[in-house]
């Protein structure tokens, strides 16, 4: 007796229709994940732009309170007698 006996028509074709339907199922959360993957990839380029722009100001205005910074204390030194 052949293993496939058992089985009636009406069960082979359950099996097709559930196997049919998983492969949906993952083919969706694979589309739902691409859409949220694209999603937070703009977020992240968004939020990179934004950190590129703040130290294109922030990088030279620290350079420049750092060299008055120096420069202050410089000036502010007592003068000692040599």
């Amino acid at each position: 007796m052949n293993a496939l006996d058992r089985y009636t028509l009406e069960d082979l074709l359950e099996w097709i229709v559930i196997g049919l339907l998983i492969v949906v199922g993952v083919l969706v959360a694979l589309w739902l994940a691409g859409w949220v993957m694209v999603f937070l990839g703009k977020i992240f380029l968004a939020v990179a732009a934004l950190i590129v722009a703040l130290l294109k100001f922030l990088i030279p205005a620290l350079i420049i309170a750092g060299v008055l910074y120096l420069i202050l204390r410089a000036l502010s030194k007592p003068q000692t007698a040599a």
